[in-house]
Formats: structure tokens, C-alpha cells, sequence
């Protein structure tokens, strides 16, 4: 698990100040575990099956401020997630992602919520990664 607080999640868009989402990400997720952690976390799920679990905590703003954060679509906060979760950033491969997915096809589940909070303190992103079990039927 991992759990970035005082961290604001961002969408991929082009636009200024959005180019670098997925480097921010994966920098924070790195400052915020430790080598081992990860590196357990890629034998562990390395050729499984996986369910991920996201929480987006996104400041609402004040009156006094236009803040669209509380307004960013779940479906759009979740891209850079799941791509600084892969082995590569980009299809150039020409940046590293944290390798702990080969890609999206080994992800089967994804549970996601954003939750609005008044404390900008208590912003960020809980990322877990589980393995997938079937449901029985």
C-alpha cells in the first residue's frame, strides 16, 4: 500500500503544467516507499492476476478560491495512476514506471473512489495493489 498525503492528484491533459503528472507521481510514490517495499511488491505480483484499489482524496477548495479540484472525473485520475504503475511511463518506453505491473491486462478489478475533503492537508492518493481472485459461480 501506499499513501501520498499533501499530495494533489492530477489528470493527464495537455495543457500547461500537466506534462510531468505521471514523473510527479512516480517520484512521490518512490520518496513515499522504500526500495525494498517495492522491490517485494514487484516479486510478489510479477505474472499475476491483479486487483487495484484507489482512493483520490481531492481538496473541495475555499469560497474564496476557484478550485476544480473536487470536480476531476475518477476515470481521468485514475490513467496516471495505473501508467506510473507499469514498467515504462510512456509507449516509447523512454521513461521507467515503478514496474509493478506489466501492463493494464494483468489488471482484472479496479475499485475507485474520490473522497472530498475540506483540509488540503488531507489530499492525496492510497494506492493498493492485491491479487485477483475470481469470484466463485
Amino acid at each position: 500500500m501506499v499513501q501520498l498525503k499533501s499530495f494533489e492528484p492530477h489528470t493527464v491533459r495537455s495543457g500547461k503544467g500537466h506534462k510531468n503528472v505521471k514523473k510527479q507521481l512516480h517520484e512521490a510514490i518512490l520518496q513515499a516507499s522504500d526500495g525494498d517495499e517495492i522491490g517485494a511488491a514487484r516479486e510478489k505480483f510479477r505474472d499475476k492476476v491483479l486487483r487495484i484499489d484507489v482512493e483520490f482524496r481531492l481538496w473541495k477548495g475555499t469560497e474564496a478560491t476557484t478550485n476544480t479540484r473536487a470536480k476531476k472525473d475518477l476515470d481521468n485520475l485514475l490513467k496516471p495512476v495505473l501508467d506510473v504503475l507499469q514498467t515504462s511511463l510512456n509507449t516509447q518506453k523512454t521513461e521507467p514506471g515503478l514496474d509493478l505491473i506489466e501492463g493494464d491486462e494483468k489488471v482484472h478489478e479496479i475499485n475507485a473512489r474520490k473522497i472530498i475533503v475540506d483540509d488540503e492537508r488531507e489530499e492525496g492518493i492510497r494506492i493498493v495493489i492485491l491479487e485477483h481472485t475470481s469470484p466463485e459461480g
